[in-house]
C-alpha cells in the first residue's frame, strides 16, 4: 500500500470550501495521521458549519450514528435531521447501503476520501460534493473513533425521467 500524498489529494478536491476544510483537518492533524475531535473547534470553520456532519463510529458491529447533522443539510436533503440515527436507517432505503459502504470504505482505509454524488429525491437530482475525514480515538491515535463529513451542494435540478 503506497503512502497517502496529502498534496495530491488536495489538489484534486474541486470544491473551494472542502479545500479550506482539508488544509484547517491538515494543520489539526499535525504530524499525525490525523486529528481527534478535541483538536477541531467549530469557531474555525463558520463557512461550513451548516454541512458538517460528525458520524461516530461503532464496532462490534460496524455501524455508524450521526452525532450531528448540518442544518444545511437537513434542508438540501429535505429528508429530516439524521442527528442520534444511523446511516442505514438514512432515507431513501437504496441510499443507506452506499453511505454505509463509503463509511466503512473511510474507514477502512484510514486516509481521507472525496467524491462527486449524484442522487434523485422527489424527482429532484441532487449533485454534491462530499469530503470525508477521519478522526482518531483520543486513547488509541491509530483507531478511527469519527468521521468528519462535509457535504457541499452543488446544483439541484428536477430529474429527467
Amino acid at each position: 500500500m503506497s503512502a497517502f500524498d496529502a498534496d495530491a489529494f488536495a489538489g484534486e478536491i474541486r470544491h473551494p470550501v472542502l479545500r479550506r476544510f482539508f488544509a484547517y483537518w491538515r494543520k489539526k492533524a499535525g504530524a499525525r495521521a490525523m486529528p481527534t475531535r478535541a483538536d477541531l473547534d467549530p469557531v474555525d470553520f463558520p463557512y461550513a458549519l451548516g454541512y458538517v456532519m460528525l458520524v461516530e463510529v461503532e464496532r462490534a458491529p460496524l455501524r455508524f450514528r450521526f452525532r450531528l447533522y448540518g442544518s444545511a443539510l437537513v434542508n438540501y436533503f429535505a429528508d429530516g435531521d439524521y442527528t442520534g440515527k444511523y446511516a442505514d436507517q438514512l432515507l431513501p432505503a437504496d441510499y443507506a447501503p452506499f453511505v454505509v459502504n463509503a463509511y466503512t470504505t473511510a474507514v477502512e482505509g484510514g486516509v481521507p476520501r472525496h467524491a462527486r454524488r449524484e442522487m434523485t429525491v422527489d424527482h429532484q437530482m441532487l449533485v454534491y460534493d462530499v469530503l470525508t475525514l477521519p478522526l482518531a480515538s483520543a486513547t488509541n491515535p491509530a483507531e478511527i473513533a469519527m468521521l468528519l463529513v462535509v457535504m457541499i451542494p452543488v446544483e439541484r435540478n428536477p430529474a429527467v425521467g
